[in-house]
């Protein structure tokens, strides 16, 4: 089998608030740059006469993300700022999903990584020569929990399109 490295582009976050896990499917944060998972322990060492013991417990856990704002009138409601104003301002649980799209099966099955904590930071910077990013850092709340799930490839898709030919295509995609 020939070892393949993961491409940070197929690590995906998707999010949605705890309480509205009955009326809405979680939604992929849209244009992320990077995001990272700090999960920590705490040790502690006793010093015995026969040697020094370690102790282990949980430490802190955290998913630092960045990404860019966007306007867009159907998913801004959905998007950032709902994370920001519903999660992070009123201290909302929030679900989070790390989704792997390298794992995809054939299926439709992939990879996750499952958290559910609060948005403990926001940051949003503006430059006059970019775009406005958007910093935030999520306390897991445990360690988390991996299982398989579906994605909606549709989703993933938001901000992509699929190749197209050069001859005319008709309403079915055949080609002229």
């Amino acid at each position: 089998m020939a070892v393949t490295l993961i491409q940070g582009k197929n690590m995906l976050l998707f999010a949605r608030l705890y309480k509205d896990r009955t009326v809405m499917p979680a939604s992929k944060i849209r244009f992320q740059t990077e995001h990272s998972i700090s999960m920590e322990k705490e040790s502690e060492s006793t010093i015995t006469k026969d040697g020094t013991m370690v102790s282990i417990s949980d430490g802190e856990n955290e998913i630092d993300m960045t990404s860019l704002a966007y306007n867009d009138d159907e998913e801004t409601l959905f998007g950032w700022r709902y994370l920001r104003d519903e999660g992070f301002k009123n201290n909302e649980l929030v679900e989070i999903w790390q989704v792997d799209l390298d794992s995809l099966n054939d299926e439709g099955m992939v990879t996750a990584d499952y958290f559910q904590g609060y948005f403990s930071a926001f940051e949003l910077s503006a430059p006059a020569d970019g775009s406005v990013e958007l910093n935030y850092t999520y306390a897991i709340n445990g360690n988390g929990a991996q299982g398989q799930d579906t994605v909606d490839m549709e989703a993933i898709k938001q901000t992509a399109y699929d190749y197209q030919r050069m001859a005319v295509a008709t309403d079915t995609g055949a080609e002229v």
